[in-house]
């Protein structure tokens, strides 16, 4: 009972201090200060994952992934092992294929974003779905779950138990998914899940693919966002930035991206793949059939403790609105 009392008094206290943090979004200073994350070779050269963080406020607003111009020499092809600290996996979607996993941590300072780790995949001939992505190319996967459940997803059409394609099928509440974003057949793969694309897209037209932007999905979660890109493309030395299509629910709360980039640098002659804008977002209940609004969740209470901000957010300044009240209950 008395421990109740204290978590009673903690709460109230808490409340009483988030009411008089600053609601609305802090000032913006415009500068960015870039922490780097973890780097590993890849071909001849390196990857390497970072965060750009708001100077002032320390929060994330761009988190990507740098390949320097000379890893897209001396990459492994289809019948080389692979290279140090990283993994061979077959594709299940029918072919003898294989992809080469970098998988790679962000820095710490990243804990309130939506991703967790990275996963950058080589694909030397490509995989399924025949006709479309069937060329070199790269997959940046920026992955939402953590790397051990990803690690446990097995996925073969030839011989894996059959309930891993099942369950690497099974689609999430469509809330959760951009508008026109559908899964595309035969693309379940192992340690990444099923693969949803915009069917309106140019880039599923045979012969069209170059650079295009999926969501991953494994027994009905959303596991990653990934821009897709061909070995090609970034030797074109692109300058691409394009707003992304966003969902109406978010399955965790946490800092999410608006737009994405695959800028190539001249002077530093690399290439920086980023999810851009990152905004804060609140864990909900797609369609909210039991009435209940979502409030304060660890993640919620995480990013206001770190960043002395409470989100501009109606259901979370409800709820600190009724936490104020907690220093009021009777705890006898």
């Amino acid at each position: 009972m008395n421990k109740f009392r204290r978590l009673i008094d903690v709460v109230a206290t808490l409340s009483v201090v988030f009411l008089t943090l600053q609601i609305c979004a802090s000032a913006q200073t415009g500068a960015l200060d870039t922490i780097a994350g973890e780097r590993k070779q890849i071909g001849n050269g390196t990857v390497r994952t970072w965060l750009k963080v708001d100077a002032k406020s320390r929060e994330p607003r761009v988190i990507g992934v740098t390949l320097t111009e000379s890893g897209l020499a001396g990459l492994p092809g289809e019948g080389d092992p692979a290279q140090k600290g990283s993994v061979k996996l077959k594709l299940m979607d029918g072919g003898p294929d294989h992809t080469f996993e970098y998988e790679l941590k962000f820095p710490p300072e990243a804990a309130e974003t939506a991703f967790q780790h990275m996963g950058f995949n080589w694909n030397p001939v490509g995989h399924g779905p025949k006709g479309i992505f069937t060329r070199p190319h790269f997959d940046v996967h920026f992955y939402m779950a953590t790397p051990e459940y990803r690690h446990d997803i097995h996925v073969d059409l030839q011989d894996a138990d059959p309930t891993h394609l099942k369950t690497s099928n099974l689609e999430p509440p469509s809330q959760f998914l951009p508008p026109d974003f559908q899964l595309a057949p035969n693309t379940a793969e192992p340690r990444m899940g099923s693969h949803y694309a915009d069917i309106t897209s140019p880039q599923l037209k045979p012969g069209n693919f170059s650079n295009i932007f999926l969501i991953g999905v494994h027994g009905g979660s959303i596991l990653f966002w990934e821009p897709m890109l061909t070995k090609a493309y970034l030797e074109s030395k692109p300058k691409f930035t394009a707003k992304l299509k966003l969902p109406e629910s978010y399955p965790v709360s946490g800092y999410y991206p608006t737009a994405y980039s695959v800028v190539y640098d001249q002077n530093r002659r690399e290439y920086d793949v980023s999810l851009d804008g990152l905004t804060f977002r609140l864990a909900s209940y797609p369609k909210n059939v039991y009435g209940v609004e979502p409030c304060i969740d660890s993640r919620v209470a995480q990013m206001i403790s770190k960043y002395k901000r409470v989100p501009d957010i109606p259901a979370v300044k409800k709820c600190i609105s009724l936490l104020s009240g907690a220093g009021a209950l009777s705890t006898k």
